[in-house]
Formats: structure tokens, C-alpha cells, sequence
């Protein structure tokens, strides 16, 4: 598979730690521990700017780490129409938190991989909704521009009017 430039995408596989399974609201960053139980996220108990809020419910993970940055993914719950959408955050070490806008093709299902050990690629299946159909996309974050693209065409990365809202 083919991405920007003509790069692979190679994947990293996901380990869980023994234990209870991981809490959708949570994740820990080396900058302090993120949080999307109130359906907005904060990072060390302060809320990012701009803001990143859910839909139904916003669920956070931590896909990554490329040197003094940590990587987080959002996924804002909605309903039968467009299940999910996605935005991925870069924690930095002064701990400044910055949301992209979400994204997706409202598949719930998706794949995280690392690209050339910097880009996060955010697969997702195709969607079938009784409202449309919509193809297989592969969203590129880059790390060195901190811009999206969406199956190679570029998406808006910024949220308008400080507020990345889900869905």
C-alpha cells in the first residue's frame, strides 16, 4: 500500500499489559494522564486548546511516542449513521496538547499504524450506512508538518473557533 511520497505503511502490533483492560476514557502520556470522561479532553487535568469535544462519548488512547511527543486518538462515538469519527492529539513535553479536527469516514473499526517511524495512519474499512456508502480511507497524519490527508487529498487540520468537535 501506497502513502505520501510514495512511502509504505509498515505496522507496529498493539500490546496489552496483563491485567483489567485498558479504560476508553484514560490514557497515560509522559506529560500526564489523559482524560475524556466529561466527553472533552484534558491533559493533567487542564482542558486543550483548542478544545476537543465528543458526540455521544469520547474515548482516548495512546497510538505512539516520536521523540519528545506523544500521540493520542480520539474517537467520538455518534450513532447508527456515522458510528465514529477521529482526531489525533500531539502531546508535547511542555505539555501543550493539540487536537487535529476529526475525521473519518464514520467506520467504528479502524487500524493504527506508525509510517517511516514519525506519520500515524489511521485505516479504516469500508462504510455502509442506510444513508450512504462511503470507500476505504486512509488518513495521514504528519508529524513534520502537522498536517492531515485523506487517501492522499489534504483535510483541514484546524479546528474554527478553538472547538474540534466530534461529529
Amino acid at each position: 500500500m501506497l502513502l505520501l511520497g510514495g512511502g509504505s505503511v509498515h505496522a507496529a502490533t498493539v500490546q496489552y499489559l496483563p491485567g483489567p483492560p485498558p479504560d476508553p476514557h484514560h490514557a497515560h502520556t509522559r506529560f500526564g494522564d489523559a482524560d475524556t470522561s466529561s466527553g472533552m479532553l484534558s491533559i493533567a487535568g487542564q482542558q486543550t486548546l483548542p478544545r476537543a469535544a465528543g458526540n455521544g462519548s469520547l474515548f482516548v488512547e495512546k497510538i505512539g511516542q516520536v521523540g519528545d511527543t506523544d500521540f493520542l486518538l480520539l474517537t467520538s462515538t455518534g450513532n447508527a449513521l456515522c458510528p465514529a469519527s477521529y482526531s489525533i492529539v500531539r502531546v508535547d513535553s511542555s505539555g501543550i496538547a493539540i487536537p487535529t479536527a476529526f475525521f473519518g469516514n464514520c467506520n467504528d473499526h479502524h487500524e493504527v499504524q506508525i509510517v517511516h517511524g514519525q506519520d500515524i495512519a489511521v485505516i479504516q474499512p469500508e462504510f455502509t450506512s442506510s444513508e450512504a456508502d462511503t470507500p476505504r480511507t486512509i488518513t495521514v497524519y504528519s508529524n513534520s508538518t502537522r498536517r492531515l490527508a485523506e487517501n492522499g487529498t489534504p483535510l483541514r487540520a484546524g479546528c474554527p473557533n478553538n472547538l474540534c468537535d466530534g461529529l
